[in-house]
């Protein structure tokens, strides 16, 4: 469709709400600081969406928030035209909502989680150059899920009895395109951040990047 961008970049994540937001840090962080560690680590994703999209007409991205897609944390990130409520289900069922949407607009979509801390312009580069030859692009994570899903096609088997949250999403994901005999490429291997270790990680990570 003339006028829209080639790509889409779907950012999935939660509205800040102290309690329910990274939750597996609290006992280490508690209830507030494991709220300020969700809204760090969707700035570094956001602001890192923004710099490979930065002057670019064929790149556009969305935030998909739940439950709400009104907050101050999201306010400064991205204004309320880019934002947009998930919809219902498990988190299959929301991927393949916004899968079949938004390929219905445009040439390639990447669907990308708001803690995928080690996600960088250049992995972002690389999956939309991928996507031009390839039906299907995916990072893998190193607790066996994936930080990261491109596609430029849709089938419902990629999200459907898909065990998410555990360590076989990627090789069940893996089975499903193998399955399907789309061309896909896979990237090197990326984290998020689930665990107290991950955190400290990318505190440590950060604090190189700002360092002169």
């Amino acid at each position: 469709m003339p006028g829209l961008a080639a790509v889409s970049l779907n950012i999935l994540t939660r509205t800040p709400e102290a309690g329910k937001v990274k939750t597996r840090l609290i006992p280490a962080l508690g209830i507030h600081g494991a709220l300020r560690a969700h809204e760090q680590l969707l700035t570094h994703v956001v602001r890192t969406a923004q710099s490979w999209s930065l002057g670019s007409e064929n790149r556009s991205i969305t935030l998909w928030c739940t439950p709400r897609i009104h907050h101050p944390v999201f306010d400064p990130l991205l204004p309320p035209n880019q934002r947009r409520l998930q919809h219902s289900g498990d988190l299959g069922q929301r991927l393949a909502a916004i899968a079949m949407e938004q390929l219905q607009r445009y040439h390639g979509i990447i669907l990308l989680g708001g803690d995928a801390a080690s996600v960088t312009k250049d992995l972002l580069e690389q999956t939309q150059d991928a996507l031009a030859h390839h039906d299907a692009v995916m990072a893998p994570a190193e607790d066996g899920g994936y930080v990261l899903l491109g596609l430029t096609r849709f089938h419902p088997t990629l999200f459907q009895s898909i065990t998410w949250g555990s360590a076989s999403v990627a090789a069940e994901t893996r089975n499903r395109l193998t399955t399907l005999q789309w061309p896909w490429k896979e990237l090197a291997l990326q984290w998020d951040v689930d665990r107290l270790e991950d955190w400290q990680r990318f505190k440590n990570e950060k604090d190189l990047r700002s360092k002169p």
